[in-house]
């Protein structure tokens, strides 16, 4: 069995050209819910997936409510 591929905020922060803080503000409204560690966030394959799927809802001009609603079916 293969370790679970993990992200940190600043790695998925370059990946999708955002900043740490919108990456924050995603997890507040609820969208993202990283693990911790000890006082670090940790990103696992399905956060970057529905910080992917966010993304490409604001792009498409949808609220934030409209996308958690989509990423949460």
């Amino acid at each position: 069995m293969s370790p679970t591929r993990t992200y940190s905020i600043a790695e998925l922060a370059d990946e999708f050209d955002v900043t740490p803080r919108a990456i924050r503000f995603y997890e507040d409204v609820g969208l993202l819910e990283p693990a911790r560690a000890g006082r670090n966030r940790v990103y696992a394959q399905r956060d970057r997936t529905r910080l992917k799927l966010t993304l490409r809802g604001k792009r498409l001009g949808l609220t934030l409510q409209e996308i958690k609603q989509l990423v949460d079916m």
